[in-house]
């Protein structure tokens, strides 16, 4: 029922899986993403409400055993056993120290948490913002008002978005976060228009920022984004274009102008998700199915952890504030492709951990 080549994304998943996600914010497992670096299995991000956080885990760790067998990306969810709560493995990590770590972890039912990581990164006289986000869900509000009020407290100077493996969810949550980006000064105004075909052309609708008084006020929006940034991280990327400068890090988006109503079936217990509208901007641009083209390219530097001025897609950013060119490449530079590791399976467009 797809109309290929462009849909790529309709689905069709449980009623227990969309509640626990969208609505409820948990999840069963371990908690972290996995993602492939040419070499080793390496922790993408971890979730902060899990067991394998409260132990030290953390982004650019890699993987080598699980339960005395070596890792492979063929066989790493294959080891790591079914997303049921109780499953207990041992796992034999290095840490960025390059030091073995092993640790028993047990599946469970988590939190999540859907702002990875927010701090304020010095670099020379100015403050940047700079905030990991992964889930288009309802529990992401709080988190965002704390991590946003931090950043206006600060005073901060530029504001780097890092959605690089955020594969979208709830527009109004991407409103509630846009509105903390450009709200203050653009509130009321267009972000995204619901396009429909002609037959439900009565559906059209515009969804405006909220006005924000308390919200940022800055002249440009820093974004870093992968293949895996998706839907509604690209409706922010391009709703927030029309009003201000906006540079993409990192490589082309995904590719995913359209979007999706949920429809629970009355007699079974699933959602159908078919895509129904394209979303343009204020400026009625959108169509973008072969992605966002990043200004600066960047690679997913797997080796550091979310923050480090020396994580490439960050590097490029302040490289850029400083006014110097950011080739693709740069000499001396450790270079870490992220091929993610995930799930085949229909949630797993929003729901990355695992």
């Amino acid at each position: 029922m797809r109309y290929l080549p462009y849909d790529r994304w309709s689905s069709v998943i449980s009623k227990t899986e969309y509640e626990q996600y969208f609505e409820e914010g948990k999840m069963i497992g371990h908690g972290f993403l996995l993602s492939w670096d040419g070499a080793n299995i390496r922790v993408a991000f971890v979730y902060r409400s899990t067991q394998a956080y409260a132990s030290g885990v953390r982004r650019s760790w890699i993987i080598k055993k699980v339960n005395g067998t070596a890792v492979t990306s063929a066989n790493a969810f294959d080891l790591l056993g079914p997303l049921e709560a109780g499953v207990q493995n041992t796992i034999e990590f290095l840490n960025k120290e390059g030091q073995t770590v092993t640790l028993t972890l047990t599946k469970e039912e988590i939190n999540i948490t859907p702002v990875l990581d927010y701090q304020v990164v010095s670099h020379g006289d100015k403050k940047i913002g700079y905030l990991v986000f992964q889930d288009f869900i309802d529990a992401a509000n709080p988190e965002l008002d704390a991590a946003f009020s931090s950043f206006v407290n600060a005073g901060i100077d530029e504001m780097v978005l890092d959605m690089r493996y955020n594969g979208g969810g709830s527009v109004d949550v991407a409103e509630y976060l846009a509105s903390w980006l450009i709200g203050k000064d653009f509130g009321g105004q267009p972000l995204v228009n619901f396009r429909h075909n002609d037959k439900y052309a009565s559906w059209d609708t515009t969804i405006n920022l909220t006005s924000k008084p308390g919200g940022l006020s800055l002249n440009r929006l820093f974004f870093i984004g992968t293949s895996s940034t998706a839907s509604a991280s690209e409706l922010i990327i391009n709703g927030a274009s029309p009003y201000l400068t906006t540079v993409l890090a990192g490589e082309a988006t995904h590719g995913k102008p359209v979007g999706m109503y949920a429809f629970p079936f009355t007699r079974f217990e699933y959602v159908v998700l078919p895509i129904c509208f394209k979303g343009t901007n204020a400026d009625e641009e959108g169509d973008f199915f072969d992605g966002l083209v990043p200004e600066l390219n960047a690679s997913d530097d797997l080796s550091k952890d979310f923050g480090d001025p020396e994580e490439d897609c960050l590097a490029a950013i302040l490289s850029y504030i400083d006014g110097e060119a950011t080739p693709l490449k740069r000499a001396g530079a450790a270079y870490y492709e992220s091929k993610l590791i995930e799930r085949d399976a229909p949630i797993g467009e929003f729901l990355k951990a695992y």
